[in-house]
């Protein structure tokens, strides 16, 4: 099937100074992404705390939400080329979400950003890149609605869409249904790890319920599967 192409704004993120603990910089910096104005007074360097929104050294925009900061969209082939070196996504556009992830690949991506942060010291002592918890991605779903997301549940689709392409739910997030399933952390002594969300592929109800888990192996990877990250202080 021929792919549909979609034109995009990448975000861009403003130059962001080495840690301080009084020191804070706020932009007044009308966002644009797929024709959506994103919030304006971004503060951009690191978080003071886990009430503040900041841009990363990744260009991905995080937002408070439900009491954590978290991507304000699923990680992007942009972001994760730009953290990991690579682009494995089976549909390539720099705006659209990763795909073909596993659950190693997306922790082996947060690990990278922190200590690649730390390094550059953008983040305050103790804050770290991981997945959300099944609970803490319940807690983010917010009233996302099935009408405004990626899936095939009203016609096939071939592939993922620009992240943001549709509305965000009430806390400001996108695509917390649909597009990409979205890897969670899951328990290290099970054998498995959870996807939630649904994705471009899903037509039938059943998968695309909120309550709807996917148990797959954390070394399994399929052009369905992304992830979208969290900081969290120790």
């Amino acid at each position: 099937m021929k792919l549909k192409v979609s034109i995009a704004v990448i975000l861009t993120a403003a130059a962001i100074p080495a840690f301080a603990a009084d020191t804070s910089t706020v932009i007044s910096n009308a966002l644009t992404l797929i024709g959506t104005n994103s919030a304006t007074n971004i503060i951009t360097g690191p978080p003071k705390s886990l009430t503040d929104s900041f841009t990363n050294s990744a260009d991905m925009l995080l937002v408070n939400a439900a009491g954590m900061l978290v991507g304000k969209f699923d990680v992007t082939q942009a972001q994760y080329q730009k953290v990991m070196g690579f682009n494995p996504s089976a549909f390539p556009g720099l705006t659209r979400p990763v795909d073909s992830v596993s659950w190693n690949d997306a922790m082996e991506f947060c690990q990278k950003m922190t200590d690649e942060d730390n390094a550059k010291k953008l983040l305050p002592p103790g804050y770290f890149y991981t997945l959300p918890t099944e609970d803490e991605w319940q807690s983010l779903v917010g009233d996302a609605s099935l009408d405004d997301a990626v899936t095939s549940a009203n016609g096939d689709r071939d592939g993922t869409a620009p992240v943001g392409s549709m509305k965000p739910n009430n806390l400001g997030l996108y695509d917390m249904r649909g597009n990409v399933m979205q890897w969670t952390l899951g328990d290290n002594s099970k054998p498995y790890r959870v996807l939630k969300g649904g994705s471009w592929q899903d037509s039938i109800e059943i998968n695309l319920r909120l309550d709807f888990r996917n148990y797959e192996p954390p070394e399994a990877k399929q052009n369905t599967f992304g992830f979208r990250v969290v900081l969290k202080k120790k």
